[in-house]
């Protein structure tokens, strides 16, 4: 690697020069510097926003939070309840009673199918009178007391003299 020497300008002109170079490195510089001192600013501003929103929205998330525990606080508390209630139950008791409803469902279903069994010989009975009612020839019983009637009729009138 090699190394430039600096060298010192024999002349004001060479110096003008100089200073001029040096002039336009600092004004590059200074817009360079001004840059990035406008992008830090924008950079520290959108680093502040993003940390607002983020602590906005932990905000809401630790209520959300909060929400949730509170209601897992409240259905652990009423699972604790029922099982509580649940061991107190006297479970022989229990038993017992589910046999003495299902015995009772047992004689209720006996006693409707003897219902059942009834009425079916009802309905038999019920069905053979309405054959016999059916079987009966009205019209000939119609002409047999218009005959009886014809015959009786001489007899009430004779019987009706006495009275």
């Amino acid at each position: 690697m090699e190394t430039n020497p600096i060298t010192v300008p024999d002349s004001n002109a060479e110096m003008r020069q100089m200073f001029e170079e040096m002039r336009g490195y600092e004004k590059k510089n200074l817009r360079i510097n001004r840059i990035r001192m406008i992008c830090s600013i924008a950079g520290l501003a959108l680093l502040i926003i993003a940390l607002i929103v983020v602590l906005v929205n932990v905000g809401t998330v630790v209520h959300k939070v909060n929400t949730v525990s509170e209601a897992a606080i409240k259905t652990v508390n009423n699972i604790n309840t029922i099982a509580e209630q649940v061991t107190k139950v006297d479970l022989e008791k229990l038993g017992n009673s589910i046999q003495d409803v299902a015995e009772l469902g047992e004689e209720t279903l006996q006693q409707v199918k003897d219902a059942t069994a009834d009425l079916g010989s009802l309905v038999k009975n019920a069905d053979d009178a309405m054959q016999h009612i059916n079987s009966v020839n009205f019209e000939d019983l119609n002409n047999g007391i218009q005959r009886l009637n014809d015959v009786l009729a001489p007899i009430a009138k004779f019987f009706n003299i006495f009275n």
